[in-house]
């Protein structure tokens, strides 16, 4: 069963979030993957916020990144893991990071085995189609070589943080790659998340 919670800030949704999964947080163990931060100038504030929730309603949390990992010591850290957790930062830098250490083939196989995912943010963005929508939000240059826009695990385009003050100047600005057709574009709230069952989504406001 593929199980997938997409959020735009997960420390915000996660109390109602947890009343959907399988079993209690505590008896769940959770890869909390923080690479997307690694580029991100000043203090990753979100980065703590989100892991001492996590921390909070009780999982069992193992932060790492993958950069500079090999696929088999991946597969080897995610061994025991029943939640894949991708937390937020630069978008590009990460989906270019999850490809490179083949991580990108390890997340599709995991989750189609019955391991849950939960992204937040750029966590969530890269497992859509289309990451370049909100290209002004994160800086491209981070990652210069990347191909992909998005590892299509599901057929959706996620805009985290929609109506939030942080981003209100980003998003403007970048209205033009966003106007499109034939993409199916999801805008997040903070207080929203996305609950995807097999070929069930649902949108759950808080």
């Amino acid at each position: 069963m593929k199980e997938l919670f997409l959020t735009s800030a997960s420390d915000y949704v996660m109390d109602d979030l947890i009343k959907n999964l399988r079993q209690n947080p505590k008896d769940l163990n959770l890869a909390f993957i923080n690479t997307a931060s690694e580029v991100e100038e000043g203090d990753p504030w979100w980065v703590r916020d989100e892991k001492n929730k996590l921390l909070e309603v009780g999982f069992n949390v193992d932060e790492f990144s993958i950069t500079g990992m090999t696929r088999e010591e991946i597969e080897k850290r995610l061994n025991n893991i029943q939640i894949i957790y991708f937390c937020g930062g630069n978008t590009f830098y990460l989906l270019d990071q999850v490809i490179k250490t083949g991580c990108d083939e390890i997340i599709k196989e995991k989750i189609n085995n019955g391991v849950i995912y939960i992204g937040s943010s750029a966590g969530s963005m890269i497992v859509g189609t289309r990451i370049d929508l909100a290209s002004t939000i994160d800086d491209k240059s981070k990652a210069p070589d990347l191909k992909s826009t998005g590892l299509e695990i599901v057929d959706l385009s996620i805009l985290p943080h929609w109506g939030s003050d942080i981003f209100h100047d980003e998003y403007i600005d970048g209205i033009d790659s966003m106007y499109t057709e034939g993409v199916k574009i999801l805008p997040l709230t903070n207080q929203q998340y996305v609950w995807i069952k097999d070929d069930s989504i649902k949108i759950i406001q808080i």
